[in-house]
């Protein structure tokens, strides 16, 4: 006689045993890939970085140099409206007396103090009442057009009136009359000879004294500005590591 058959288990039991195969499968998958993001992170965290791409290059000629910076700070001390008023002249004239001064040899400060004597730095001014007219910045005057042609037209240009007074401040330069100011000690002599001229016999003392202290008033103010720029590059400098 055969045996009895083994009777079926449950049904719930049945489908309790297939949730906790596919529960052990889900949490073995689970497991693989946190081992593969593991590995994927390890790996990337111990690449080499990415070279950047190099920002764009400064072009030197958009740099603008320290004296450049001063002499617009000083321009609008001097002459506040001048900025609102005509911004081009107050922008264009201290690069333009830079680039001249540095081209020709000259101290970019007396180039400076002559604009500020003249005109405290207006490029539209024109007085009539000299002989001739006088015009620009540097006023320039119709007794120079032999050397450097009528002053008249584009008077206002800054780049044009500075290299017409480097053109006069060099011609002055080799003259005997300068040289007899410097044999007689004078502190500034071609800032005198630019009003006195070759033909006055007589210097005019009270146009050097006053521009001799107008040139003192920008040497200070030049030493004030680049101190100040010296503090300011130490506070932005860091300091060493400290632990």
């Amino acid at each position: 006689m055969a045996p009895p058959a083994a009777a079926a288990p449950p049904a719930a039991e049945c489908e309790a045993v297939s949730a906790w195969r596919i529960l052990l499968g889900a949490l073995r998958l689970l497991a693989q890939g946190a081992l593969l993001a593991g590995l994927l992170l390890g790996a990337l965290s111990a690449a080499p970085p990415r070279a950047q791409a190099p920002g764009p290059a400064v072009r030197p000629e958009l740099v603008v140099p320290p004296a450049v910076t001063f002499m617009r700070e000083f321009l609008a001390r001097v002459n506040p409206s001048l900025p609102v008023e005509d911004s081009e002249c107050a922008l264009a004239l201290p690069g333009a007396i830079h680039r001249y001064a540095r081209e020709h040899a000259l101290d970019w400060r007396k180039i400076l103090v002559l604009a500020w004597q003249e005109s405290d730095f207006d490029c539209h001014a024109k007085n009539r009442r000299d002989k001739g007219g006088a015009y620009g910045p540097f006023q320039i005057r119709r007794l120079w057009e032999p050397l450097i042609g009528d002053p008249r037209p584009q008077y206002f240009d800054p780049e044009l009136a500075v290299e017409r007074v480097v053109q006069v401040i060099k011609y002055y330069q080799d003259t005997d009359r300068y040289q007899n100011l410097v044999d007689r000690r004078f502190r500034n002599p071609l800032l005198c000879l630019y009003n006195t001229g070759e033909s006055r016999r007589r210097v005019n003392m009270a146009y050097c004294r006053r521009v001799g202290g107008k040139l003192e008033a920008i040497e200070e103010a030049w030493r004030e500005f680049m101190a100040r720029r010296a503090r300011q590059a130490r506070r932005e400098t860091p300091g060493p590591p400290t632990g």
